[in-house]
Parts: C-alpha cells; sequence; structure tokens
C-alpha cells in the first residue's frame, strides 16, 4: 500500500539515547523519552471531563486522533551544548501540524507554536516506570480569513482534511483507495463553507467545494471552524517507560479552547499507528488496496503490527486505527 506519511516536528532534534548493559550487572532503568513521531505518531482517544459539552470546543469529545511527539535536550547556558539536566517533549497533534503546514491561513506570529513545550520532571522514570511533564506552553494556532481558502489536506484512512478559511476553501482530498469523506470547507465572509462530498470508493474522490461566502450558505455537514485563535493547553503528560515498553503508551490532560468556548479532555496514547481495516486488492496494479469499510481486531494484536504484544488493544471502528483499550496507563493485558 502506498502511505502518505506526515512530518509531526519541525526543527527539533531528537534525543534518545539507549542505555548500556554492564555484563554481570541488573539493567539500569533508560531514559525518559517518547517514541519518535517522525513516521508513527500515536493514535491518541479524547474524552471530554469537563468543560463545554455542546458548543464547539466539544467535537473532540469521543475522538481518536494522531499525536505526535519528540524529546531533545536544550543547550547550556545557550553554548550549544546539552543541558544533561533537562530533557525538553515536544508535543502536537495532527490538525494542528496540518494548520501549520498549510493547510490553513495562520497568524504568522513567531511567538505562536502549534506544538506544545515542556520538561520531563526527572531524567529517569519513577518507581512505577513512569515519566512524567507537569506542564507545557501551550500550542496555539489563529486562523485567518483567507482570499481564496485552503485546500483541505490529503485524507489517511478516513476523513479528508479541513478546508481552509476564506472564501469557501474546497474540501480536503480523499485519501487515495480510502473512499474517505472530503473535509469541511472554510469559511467565506461569513458564509459557512459546506462540507466535501464523499470521496468515491477505490479512488477517493476530491472533496466537493464549500459554500460560496458573502453569506452564502453551504449544502450542510459539519459547520466550518470558527477563525480566531484555537489553543491546545496540555498537563500531567505520563509515559510508560520501560526497556520492553519504552514508551509505547501516554496519557494526560488538555484543554481545548477557541475564543468562545473551552473544554477539558483525558486523553491515552498508543504508538505505533496501526490500521485496523479490512481492504481488497485492487484491480489496477498501480493502485492502492480498496477499503471494505469492514475491521480486523486481530492486526491489533498481530505480532507483526508492532505494537507490544504486552498491551491492552483494540480496533476502534469510527476511524480504523489501533488503539489502547483502557482509560489510563498502563495498560497491559
Amino acid at each position: 500500500m502506498k502511505k502518505r506519511w506526515l512530518v509531526w516536528m519541525a526543527a527539533l532534534g531528537a534525543v534518545s539515547p539507549l542505555t548500556a548493559m554492564s555484563p554481570g550487572c541488573s539493567q539500569p532503568k533508560p531514559e525518559c523519552t517518547v517514541a519518535t513521531a517522525t513516521f508513527y505518531p500515536y493514535a491518541t482517544k479524547f474524552t471530554r471531563i469537563g468543560g463545554d459539552a455542546e458548543g464547539p470546543c466539544a467535537r473532540k469529545d469521543g475522538t481518536v486522533e494522531l499525536v505526535g511527539m519528540q524529546t531533545y535536550s536544550p543547550d547550556e547556558n545557550g553554548d550549544q551544548l546539552p543541558d544533561e539536566g533537562r530533557k525538553r517533549v515536544a508535543i502536537q497533534t495532527a490538525e494542528f501540524g496540518d494548520w501549520y503546514r498549510g493547510g490553513a491561513t495562520i497568524d504568522p506570529n513567531p511567538d505562536l507554536n502549534a506544538f506544545a513545550l515542556g520538561v520531563f520532571a526527572a531524567r529517569e522514570p519513577d518507581d512505577s516506570d513512569i515519566c512524567t511533564v507537569p506542564t507545557f506552553d501551550p500550542a496555539e494556532v489563529v486562523l485567518l480569513p483567507g482570499g481564496e481558502g485552503g485546500a483541505g489536506g490529503a485524507g489517511g484512512d478516513g476523513d479528508g482534511g479541513a478546508g481552509g478559511a476564506g472564501d469557501g476553501g474546497a474540501g480536503g482530498a480523499g485519501g487515495a483507495g480510502d473512499g474517505g469523506t472530503g473535509g469541511a470547507g472554510g469559511a467565506g465572509d461569513g458564509g459557512a463553507g459546506g462540507a466535501g462530498g464523499a470521496g468515491g470508493a477505490g479512488d477517493g474522490g476530491t472533496g466537493g467545494a464549500g459554500g460560496a461566502g458573502d453569506g452564502g450558505a453551504g449544502d450542510g455537514g459539519a459547520p466550518p471552524l470558527a477563525l480566531g485563535s484555537h489553543k491546545l493547553e496540555w498537563r500531567n503528560l505520563r509515559v510508560y517507560v520501560t526497556p520492553a515498553n519504552l514508551a509505547n503508551q501516554f496519557e494526560a490532560e488538555v484543554t481545548y479552547s477557541e475564543e468562545s468556548c473551552s473544554a477539558t479532555y483525558k486523553v491515552v496514547g498508543l504508538w505505533p499507528t496501526v490500521d485496523c481495516q479490512i481492504y481488497t486488492p485492487n484491480p489496477d496494479p498501480e493502485g492502492d488496496p480498496i477499503p471494505t469499510g469492514k475491521f480486523d481486531n486481530d492486526k491489533c494484536t498481530n505480532p507483526k503490527s508492532g505494537i507490544s504484544p504486552d498491551l491492552k488493544v483494540k480496533c476502534d471502528t469510527s476511524v480504523g486505527l489501533c488503539v489502547l483499550d483502557a482509560d489510563s496507563i498502563p495498560a497491559f493485558k
């Protein structure tokens, strides 16, 4: 199958040293780290625990989103030598990353970051094998009106990306072979962009264009995202880190806010991201396999999947991804 990978972080150096074992000695603890997100982010479940229950900030409740993380050691006193006493963590959702990479017209203010930054409380896991980041600087993207409305990002195994803000931006293309739904059109001069049309099965058609601006309504579907500030404030990140299960599960709390609302979520993440949808061969030898809309939980427990066999996992049929089958970590069988 052809793959479309997102680049989750920009200009962050990964530091993930492996601790050596001394012959005849017990194995020391690994350093606190996260699973690399360059190609495989975490599949992360969002469950609302407070705040807005009905408005736009409640839209993440029950969803599964891709979340990338990366670690690095900052310079010590600005002399380009790593500060061995601190280890930073950057965290970013696929949605914010898509906006930042051109999926929407955004405020270019360099003080706004699409990723959040925090510092591990300790260099090594605690006695429960947990590494903690108590607080993060917020991640914030400000969506601006655009002249034409940016096209939505390419869909993966599921929905197309959201159309950019502007005068009725085009819906995102469904992923080839995925038959994904087109993303929502961008808002235009106060008019709500319509939802993109469904992608064609087998060849993943492009989502339909959003509605016209100047007060014109789109053709129904989910409302477009509001212009202005969209902020994610992460806290209490807990990563399970052992030599056998090296940062392949995490939990945290995050508050998502727009200018008119706010909601808080408990999240749990599983690494790596594994597709659990069933596909059939494409008659076109150059084409991608065709999704059937059916799912196979065994894909999540297959030793070849890359998911640790120690973990309690299941196939989430709303998105066709493997997720932790638990509300907290560690989530073992």
